[in-house]
Parts: structure tokens; sequence; C-alpha cells
């Protein structure tokens, strides 16, 4: 899984390159998923429908169920990562999209410009991947127009390593990094416990274990 947030000033056209770049990736058959950092919050219902009256009542989620879609509303900290979001509440996608999380220095970001709305490049060097402008930028990292879709997605697309397999560990929802000598420690002490197992399918693409401790409160 790759993340990279398109941060920038408000109506710079973050949601359109997003909007933009997922059908095209899409059909060159990755799986995409989008994050949108909301900082004023927002409502799926209007206060008094059931959803919001539940939440204020206290529930820690609610799902919101149709024949075609599912919604969920969980009691959230704002210090959650979009790596973490990610992992909790997506199937594992190849690509996470996400828009704002300017603060959260792990992340790769692209950042969008636009005459009489940005001034000059903000994000720092080290965190910078791209630059998408209507204007010209000085930089030495690569830099589109909002129009060209098909170089951008090239440019993610080369970034995205595919690995054969990858242990994601959290604790109270904090991301705990795991080197190649430990992950390999994982997979194959998991693998080596579901083998014996019955009824589990022969090559399962993705194990999801939670372990919860409970205290006597």
């Amino acid at each position: 899984m790759k993340i990279f947030a398109f941060v920038g000033n408000s109506n710079t056209g973050k949601t359109h390159l997003i909007t933009n770049l997922v059908p095209e990736l899409k059909q060159r058959g990755y799986s995409v998923a989008v994050i949108k950092h909301c900082a004023h919050g927002f409502e799926l219902d209007k206060d008094g429908k059931d959803s919001s009256s539940f939440i204020e009542e206290g529930a820690d989620a609610v799902a919101m169920a149709s024949p075609e879609r599912l919604a969920t509303l969980n009691r959230y900290q704002d210090q959650s990562k979009p790596e973490s979001i990610a992992v909790k509440h997506f199937d594992r996608p190849d690509i996470v999209l996400v828009e704002g999380f300017k603060g959260d220095k792990t992340i790769t970001k692209i950042e969008v410009l636009k005459k009489g709305i940005s001034g000059d490049i903000e994000i720092p060097t080290e965190e910078l991947f791209a630059v998408v402008s209507d204007f010209g930028v000085d930089t030495d990292k690569p830099v589109f127009k909002p129009d060209q879709i098909d170089q951008i997605a090239d440019l993610i697309q080369g970034s995205v390593i595919k690995q054969e397999s990858s242990i994601d560990l959290y604790i109270d929802g904090d991301s705990i990094p795991l080197n190649d000598f430990v992950q390999k420690i994982f997979t194959n002490a998991i693998l080596g416990m579901i083998g014996s197992l019955e009824g589990i399918k022969e090559d399962p693409e993705r194990i999801t274990i939670s372990l919860f401790k409970k205290g006597e409160n």
C-alpha cells in the first residue's frame, strides 16, 4: 500500500485532481482508496437524523447500510494518521490518495498550486514528491500541469512497489515499523500456525489478526 497526499490551499483543485486520478489508476489495474481530511468536521446526516443521534448519545460506531453502499461513523481522535485509517478501514488498497494531512511528515506529498491562490512551494523538499501547478515554479521535483493526469499517474505508478508479503503492526492506533527480518519472522509464524487449521483457503491474500487486552475496568 502506497499513500500519496495532495496538499495545498483551498480551491487549488485538489479534489478535482484526485477525482480524475482515481479512474486512471483503476484502469491500470490498481485498487484505489481515498481519504479526505475534514479539518472543520463533516456531516453525513443532518442534525436530528438517526446516525447523528446515535453518535451524540455516545455510540462508539454507527453503520448505515443500503443495497448499494455502506458507511460507518466511528469515534475518532485527530492524531490518527492516514496509514492507520487506511489499514483499519480499507481492504488494503494498492494506492491511497489523501486530500490534506499537510502536517504529517511521514506521507509522500504532491503540492497543488493555482495562480492567484497559491504562492511559493511550502512543503519541505524532503517531504515533496511532485508539484501540480498552472504557473511556473522553481524546483528540482517533477512539475505537472493540472490536466496532465496520465503523466501524474505514471509517476505514482512508478513508485508503487507490490511486495510479496507485508506485515502492518498497530498498537493502540500507532504504526510500529518492522524491518525485513522481523516481517519474515511474523509471516512465517502466522502462515505456520494457520496452515494446520481446517477449512482455510490454500493461498490467502490477506490475513487479519486483532488482539484486544481487557483490563479490570
